[in-house]
């Protein structure tokens, strides 16, 4: 099974914009701040010990304006060349 959520690093008060509680935690590719909706990693000179309310909302907010994220266009499988059958002799008819 997977492990248990863990607990929020820090908890800033609901978002002025969705009201949902918006939260600091430590995920598999660094810290990032959530409403539970939106996910937006912190920036590498955000330090997540003196990360305020404001700065978390405002990190939110332009992750929302930017949108989802693309998905890759997926390439066509390979065509296979078909297999080369060996020569068949000419039956003799007599």
């Amino acid at each position: 099974g997977r492990a248990a959520a863990a607990a929020p690093l820090a908890e800033y008060g609901p978002d002025p914009v969705s009201g949902k509680p918006v939260v600091l935690k430590s995920g598999r590719f660094g810290p990032y701040v959530t409403d539970g909706e939106t996910n937006a990693t912190l920036r590498r000179d955000d330090d997540p010990a003196t990360v305020t309310p404001a700065r978390a909302f405002e990190l939110i907010a332009e992750k929302r304006a930017k949108g989802p994220a693309k998905k890759p266009a997926r390439k066509p499988a390979a065509r296979k060349p078909a297999a080369k059958k060996p020569p068949t002799r000419a039956k003799k008819t007599s």
